[in-house]
């Protein structure tokens, strides 16, 4: 069954463990995707509206389905069944984001598959992202919602960057870098 803006279902609870269906109406479909209209006129301009589209996505989503307690980041212990981790927050942002671009609302961007980072092996943590790749120039973006709590607009920051261990500094807020 092929997934659509109104139908779909959602990764939670660590690694995709719990997959909880979702149905949007046409008037949540068109609250979430309003930061997309009008069209923007830049790569960058369409990048920070996406990052707003994800933000209203995940706040209407989060109320249908629980997620809404997602607290930024993720711990080993004490997670609950609707926190996100990395992997959840990859594979539901490059599903919205896969949406946004099957129904007209991405321009300038292709969708790439997502990135990972650190091996343990390399001393560094764990980490996935949705990735963006800009047309023209192949510039390529993470686009990461784990770090901030569940409505909040995700970071966009060159995927280089983020590779290389990229993480927000303290009081900085979300949106591009």
């Amino acid at each position: 069954e092929k997934e659509t803006p109104l139908d779909f279902r959602i990764c939670h609870g660590y690694g995709c463990r719990s997959m909880t269906p979702v149905q949007l109406t046409d008037q949540e479909w068109a609250q979430i995707t309003a930061p997309l209209t009008p069209v923007a006129t830049s790569p960058k301009e369409e990048r920070e509206h996406i990052v707003h589209a994800i933000a209203n996505m995940e706040q209407i989503v989060g109320e249908k389905s629980g997620t809404d307690k997602d607290r930024a980041g993720a711990t080993i212990r004490g997670h609950g069944f609707y926190q996100l981790d990395c992997i959840d927050e990859t594979a539901n942002t490059d599903k919205y984001l896969q949406f946004f671009k099957r129904e007209g609302f991405i321009h300038f961007h292709d969708i790439d598959a997502p990135a990972r980072r650190g091996t343990f092996i390399d001393g560094a943590w764990p980490h996935n992202t949705a990735v963006l790749t800009e047309k023209d120039t192949q510039d390529r973006y993470a686009i990461d919602s784990w770090f901030y709590a569940n409505g909040e607009p995700p970071v966009i920051v060159p995927l280089d960057e983020w590779l290389s261990g990229w993480k927000p500094e303290e009081g900085g807020g979300p949106g591009e870098t």
